[in-house]
């Protein structure tokens, strides 16, 4: 089964490419990764998967957030993306926050996050993205029916308000959305682990709702109709007769 292999960018998770990014970075290597990865998927979608395509669910959450012990102290601390520096910043106090960073909405979701992380169980070092806090959240009517909303970034997210989901979140003080764990002896030598179930390994608290960017894996399973594998592989022909008509820069 092929993989897309080029989601991550460096040994640490501080980029990841889209698709799209990868056919405009990568070139004709890069469109070949993507279409063969589109392939696979289909495949997996289709039920004619033979083995499981790493697929991940791309959330639109900020500010990045690490968290997790520190080797060096067995310290837990919450960090941006600082930690990979020559000197990594990590915040184990509300006063190494206020040292390093503004005032400001960082700054309150970083001292959320060292309140309530910690209950998690976390082990090692994880990297997830904030979602939201108890502020952010909206009350909204949808089509007539009551919602609970919170906008991190680009994407607004919407539940309803009575559902089990909606009240979970609602009984929450902040939202996190994990997609890499961090093992090694020190900060500075850690190696990633993308695209693990990370949720699943923490506690179940009421303060923190957590979920992972993981995509659950339905392979052998026929979830296209035959019109849409038929759509999907129009659309794959198309992309591969284009691609055959590029000629490659030297």
């Amino acid at each position: 089964m092929y993989k897309l292999k080029s989601y991550l960018a460096e040994e640490k998770n501080v980029h990841m490419e889209h698709m799209e990014d990868i056919i405009l970075n990568g070139g004709v290597d890069g469109t070949r990764q993507v279409i063969n990865y589109l392939r696979s998927l289909r495949d997996m979608l289709a039920g004619k998967s033979k083995s499981k395509v790493n697929v991940t669910v791309k959330w639109d959450g900020a500010p990045a957030i690490f968290a997790g012990t520190d080797p060096s102290d067995g310290k837990f601390f919450v960090a941006k993306k600082g930690i990979f520096n020559k000197n990594p910043k990590v915040y184990k106090t509300n006063k190494d926050i206020d040292n390093d960073v503004a005032k400001g909405d960082l700054n309150i979701k970083l001292k959320l996050a060292l309140k309530h992380l910690p209950a998690l169980g976390i082990k090692g070092v994880v990297q997830g993205d904030f979602l939201y806090s108890k502020k952010d959240i909206r009350k909204v009517a949808i089509d007539g029916e009551p919602h609970i909303t919170f906008h991190p970034n680009t994407i607004v997210y919407a539940i309803p308000k009575g559902s089990d989901l909606g009240k979970q979140i609602e009984q929450s003080k902040i939202g996190v959305v994990w997609h890499t764990t961090y093992r090694g002896s020190t900060l500075d030598s850690m190696q990633a682990s993308f695209g693990k179930e990370i949720s699943t390994k923490l506690k179940e608290i009421p303060t923190v709702w957590h979920v992972d960017a993981v995509f659950q894996d339905h392979s052998g399973k026929a979830t296209f109709t035959a019109a849409e594998t038929k759509s999907f592989n129009k659309l794959l022909s198309d992309a591969g007769r284009i691609f055959r008509n590029i000629t490659p820069y030297a």
